[in-house]
């Protein structure tokens, strides 16, 4: 009986070693949203890229695509361990509005799947993106000036601002914009990467309270995008006429306090495994509720001590600084969410200078 289970447990371990050391594919993003695309374009490309994490060699039987509309191109070859590779798509558009498609990619001598998702959103407007984004150079916008109207100093309001990548390479968001006090950006981790002659967009947040005017409020704020080799900088105007309530309300209100907005954490090891920790404190007297954290591109929320601050108590936010295929000096941020009433929205910068 015993040799019966001891000849079980071993068949186990052999499936088992022999399941982990199947093939596989690590890919740089299996899920793209490629943003507003212009109803103009023949056709859409985007190359997926990978690589093999395998013990030994392996190839591409075939990748399966969900519409006719769309054509997968990749090598047969075998490709070793620690190679990269490289699975071109190109999407043929047939009508405007969204767009999902689906690519199922399987190795050979594997039953391993993999799948694939490229999406996006067609323009039905025939109009050039010329006469839809008339101001700028490599950088265009649609309008000269971002408006919020009329506002009150309390509370935030947010806008969704979109811009156009005129140029012929992808433009990514690796340094926090320039922003007064008063605004704030944030950029969605899907909207991080802006591909060539294409739209992209970001939340832009404006907390009227932290201005030490009121009236009407009129400044300049400016993003930066990277090709990798150049840095771009585009400005813009952001207006807004702001009065103070006659009234702010009675009655006790939280109030937030953090360790820090901007963290320079040095030299930061690229292997996914650096901590960076916020204290949220709470110096008003009723309790200051956590709302939401939203991390941007390179980092991921790990934990949040707890969701509800007590009058004069802190709580610890937990952010893990993910590995990156880059190296050296880099800009990240993620944003606090609270029911803070005089800051609701707070933009934490995280800077580090990544090594091997």
């Amino acid at each position: 009986m015993i040799n019966k289970v001891y000849s079980l447990i071993c068949c186990f371990l052999i499936l088992a070693t022999s399941s982990y050391a199947q093939n596989f594919l690590d890919f740089e993003k299996d899920s793209v949203f490629l943003g507003k695309l212009s109803s103009n374009l023949d056709t859409i490309k985007y190359s997926f890229k990978f690589d093999v994490k395998s013990t030994s060699s392996i190839s591409i039987d075939t990748v399966i695509t969900d519409c006719a509309c769309s054509l997968p191109s990749y090598s047969t070859n075998k490709i070793n361990k620690g190679e990269e590779g490289i699975i071109d798509i190109t999407y043929i558009p047939y009508k405007a509005g969204p767009f999902t498609k689906v690519f199922t990619v399987r190795l050979n001598d594997s039953k391993q799947e993999y799948k694939l998702k490229l999406a996006g959103f067609i323009r039905p407007s025939k109009i050039s993106f010329d006469k839809l984004y008339p101001y700028g150079e490599e950088i265009r916008w649609s309008h000269k000036k971002v408006s919020f109207g009329m506002l009150t100093a309390q509370g935030t309001a947010s806008k969704t601002v979109y811009f156009y990548n005129n140029t012929d390479d992808t433009l990514r968001f690796e340094k926090a914009p320039n922003t007064p006090d008063y605004l704030g950006v944030l950029i969605d981790s899907g909207q991080y990467e802006v591909m060539p002659n294409s739209e992209g967009s970001f939340e832009l947040f404006i907390k009227p309270e932290d201005r030490e005017e009121f009236g009407y409020a009129q400044d300049t704020f400016s993003i930066v995008l990277s090709n990798g080799e150049k840095e771009i900088t585009s400005n813009c105007i952001i207006s807004a006429s702001v009065q103070y309530p006659e009234s702010e309300g009675d009655g006790p209100k939280p109030k937030m306090g953090l360790s820090s907005t901007y963290m320079n954490l040095g030299n930061v090891k690229n292997n996914g495994e650096k901590i960076v920790t916020l204290s949220v404190m709470n110096t008003g007297k009723v309790p200051l509720k956590i709302l939401k954290v939203e991390t941007n591109h390179g980092l991921s929320l790990l934990s949040i001590e707890e969701n509800e601050v007590q009058p004069f108590e802190t709580v610890n936010v937990n952010v893990r600084y993910l590995e990156t295929p880059r190296t050296g000096k880099e800009t990240r941020s993620f944003t606090l969410f609270t029911n803070d009433p005089i800051d609701p929205v707070t933009i934490i910068t995280v800077k580090a200078n990544v090594i091997k």
